[in-house]
């Protein structure tokens, strides 16, 4: 994917995000995952330490950490990453942070990513 950090969209919803950023077509309620490739995920998350649906991700130094004492989320081995923020009128602005993988450093319900560009 040809994105430069820092590439900023806003939509209303994931799927409206997805459908103009991936030329998807979906119509439907997303969660903050979308699969791309076999090895790949679309990762769409805000970056605050609150927890939500049992995760809590935020930054510790240039790396992502989800922690949860459920992970169901995809273990695929990269991820896309999208900070998502709040805008106004149920808008939310999706910013580009880069490709992120998962490292051998993670645990079950501490999973910590590292960008790689």
């Amino acid at each position: 994917m040809g994105f430069e950090i820092g590439y900023n969209t806003s939509a209303r919803t994931y799927a409206e995000f997805l459908n103009k950023t991936f030329d998807t077509n979906y119509k439907g309620w997303f969660k903050s995952t979308y699969e791309l490739d076999e090895d790949t995920t679309v990762w769409m998350i805000r970056l605050d330490s609150k927890e939500r649906d049992g995760y809590i991700n935020y930054f510790d130094g240039s790396d992502i950490i989800e922690e949860s004492s459920n992970p169901t989320r995809s273990k695929k081995k990269y991820r896309l990453v999208f900070k998502v923020n709040d805008i106004r009128n149920g808008y939310k602005t999706f910013t580009y942070l880069g490709r992120y993988f998962l490292s051998d450093k993670s645990s079950e319900n501490r999973r910590i990513f590292v960008r790689t560009e």
